[in-house]
């Protein structure tokens, strides 16, 4: 068991599961561990921050740790929801598997969100520890050998709601290459509408530019046909472009 934390470029992370989820060499499961995974929004925006960590939040989070390394591993707490989190966790259990169940997600979403089975009580588990930590350890004792402490519904309503926003994040992850033509569509929407092409362009026009996502003549085809549907571009007649030579499809956007 192993924990990891960092960051990569969106770039790679999409040639990644490209392969993986295309039974390629890089096709081991391993992408789907990573279950804390995000895909923030960036903005562009920039302002230069240079300020001290929190004191008081810094001095919590040390106690925490310090606290949970010293548990004595001899005589392993045990743990299990309390009633009401008990019921909690099969209503939330039952909504999963209903949606992993059903035909509506691409295989490697429901191999993603299979493994939630585990995520959802584990996290309330460590929020549990996380707190009991915090306050000192005083409700600690767990009575008889044997005897269970509870994970309370606060705790496991928390990593509910953990779950639901890191889903959402999954969403946004996995959506990167089994919808290729949506993210490829939302990108030239996006060049139409900030005038980065010209009032009217053919599909070379366009991946020349080597602008992500639009970086070859199939992705940039299948963008400009869902547009079409959507109505953001029309076609023109077969025409030369501006320096001449062979007549080739234009379009021209509508924002």
């Amino acid at each position: 068991c192993m924990s990891m934390l960092g960051g990569i470029q969106p770039g790679r992370l999409r040639s990644y599961l490209a392969d993986a989820l295309k039974d390629g060499p890089s096709n081991d499961g391993l992408i789907q561990r990573f279950q804390l995974m995000v895909w923030p929004d960036t903005d562009a925006k920039w302002t230069y921050v240079d300020r001290a960590p929190d004191a008081a939040s810094e001095a919590q989070s040390a106690k925490v740790f310090h606290a949970l390394v010293e548990l004595d591993v001899e005589s392993p707490l045990r743990f299990r929801f309390a009633p009401d989190a008990q019921e909690l966790f099969i209503a939330w259990l039952a909504e999963l598997e209903a949606k992993i169940r059903g035909d509506e997600l691409h295989p490697a979403l429901v191999s993603h969100l299979s493994k939630y089975r585990k995520l959802m009580p584990a996290l309330a588990l460590l929020f549990e520890l996380a707190d009991r930590a915090a306050a000192g350890f005083q409700d600690f004792d767990a009575g008889p050998d044997g005897a269970y402490l509870c994970v309370s519904l606060e705790h496991a309503r928390q990593a509910a709601a953990w779950c639901d926003c890191l889903e959402t994040h999954a969403h946004r992850i996995y959506s990167c290459v089994t919808t290729p033509q949506m993210r490829a569509a939302q990108a030239l929407a996006e060049k139409i509408r900030k005038h980065k092409v010209g009032e009217n362009f053919s599909c070379r026009d366009v991946y020349l530019k080597g602008w992500s996502g639009l970086d070859s003549p199939e992705l940039v085809r299948m963008a400009v046909e869902v547009l079409r549907d959507a109505g953001w571009v029309r076609g023109l007649s077969n025409q030369s472009g501006p320096a001449g030579g062979r007549p080739s499809a234009r379009y021209e956007g509508k924002p």
